[in-house]
């Protein structure tokens, strides 16, 4: 890495600190260019060297994070210092994504390699992802790695070379041409009418019943439904209005806003919703005067008895074991989002329609994913066109 010189300077009774640091440009002759910049101490110069001379170090410091010699620099520094610099700018969960990546994968495997920024290629990014797919990650105390992840941590490499470019610190991506291993696409299962229903009454006055109802009828995604508030429940209206989406976050949840402005959207409730969410805010008001000081006031609709949100994590935890020991499909809790669309789409609603009750900005999205029809719709399209051609 780069060192950032420095040295005080005296100017007018104060001091003042004075860098030179290397760029990422060349002189026509080929050599690099260097930049001196100056800063004011804010210090006169009887008696105050010492911290004049903290006020240089510290300048220092922080140049030479900013100033890297990008040339020497290792490939597992620059990530690292990468996703320090662009946290500010991600939401908790994708941050968290890629600090899980870079930490438990990126890291272990390039460090003892010692590969710099400037020399890594689309080969050495196929040997770590081959690596992490196989029995030879077991060396380090590891399991192979689903094609899905091992895209999640290309995803993760990829970003930070092309903000690399964007910095003018590469020149090329080589992540862009680099192959991973191809995830098998999964087959989103989906319920039937008559299912879901089986479903909702597996649940019934279980912990998460509420947040399964609810994606079960609406198809609303995990962080949607925990994050629903009672100010966004107008029970006059009967609507309930998605605005915010839960996150599990290091130290608690929080809620951000949707990803997208579709996804703010107003749906009206069905008397079954409106009579189970009334019944719902009346037992949380019991136990908010029967705990007193210890019930928390967080304004959740989904939570436990004393007020606190379930956590995203724990309704999978949930869901998943529930319906693993039925005799229903074995379903994800987004899958229940499938469902909604299949059903809807087989009741004979629009592709329009459907995609406005879910979220979706564009119906293509509907089509792509939820188009799933049941055993009874293909009886009845079997039927249709033995009555079209019938004589």
């Amino acid at each position: 890495m780069a060192t950032t010189n420095g040295s005080l300077q005296i100017k007018d009774g104060k001091y003042y600190a004075v860098l030179s640091f290397r760029t990422n440009e060349v002189q026509s002759n080929g050599k690099p260019k260097y930049k001196t910049k100056w800063f004011c101490t804010g210090y006169t110069v009887k008696g105050n060297k010492k911290k004049a001379q903290k006020f240089l170090e510290d300048k220092r410091a922080e140049y030479d994070k900013k100033n890297l010699n990008y040339s020497d620099l290792l490939f597992t520094d620059y990530i690292e210092i990468w996703l320090e610099n662009i946290k500010p700018e991600l939401r908790p969960s994708t941050y968290r994504g890629y600090a899980g990546n870079i930490k438990n994968h990126i890291i272990p495997y390039f460090k003892g390699r010692r590969i710099k920024l400037q020399d890594l290629t689309p080969w050495e990014l196929e040997n770590f992802y081959n690596y992490l797919s196989t029995d030879n990650c077991k060396a380090d105390g590891s399991e192979p790695l689903s094609a899905t992840t091992i895209k999640h941590i290309h995803r993760t490499i990829s970003k930070a070379l092309n903000d690399g470019i964007r910095r003018g610190i590469l020149y090329y991506n080589v992540a862009s041409t680099a192959k991973t291993p191809k995830p098998e696409k999964h087959k989103g299962e989906f319920l039937n009418q008559e299912q879901v229903q089986e479903l909702l009454k597996l649940f019934k006055g279980s912990t998460v019943e509420i947040p399964v109802v609810l994606c079960a009828l609406f198809g609303f995604r995990r962080g949607e439904v925990l994050g629903l508030k009672w100010h966004s429940i107008d029970m006059v209206k009967r609507t309930i209005t998605v605005s915010e989406t839960l996150q599990q976050h290091i130290g608690g949840s929080i809620t951000v806003p949707p990803k997208t402005e579709s996804s703010y959207r107003a749906l009206p409730m069905p008397e079954m919703v409106f009579n189970m969410l009334q019944a719902h805010k009346q037992e949380q008001a019991k136990m908010k005067a029967l705990l007193k000081d210890e019930y928390i006031n967080s304004d959740y609709v989904c939570t436990w008895k004393n007020g606190r949100v379930i956590e995203p994590n724990y309704l999978t935890r949930v869901f998943h074991k529930v319906i693993s020991e039925s005799d229903l499909p074995t379903i994800r809790l987004h899958d229940l989002r499938h469902s909604v669309a299949s059903n809807l789409l087989n009741m004979g609603f629009t592709v329009v329609q459907v995609a406005e009750w879910l979220g979706h900005s564009s119906s293509t999205t509907t089509l792509n994913y939820y188009a799933h029809t049941d055993k009874t719709s293909k009886m009845s399209i079997s039927k249709s066109i033995d009555n079209l051609f019938s004589v």
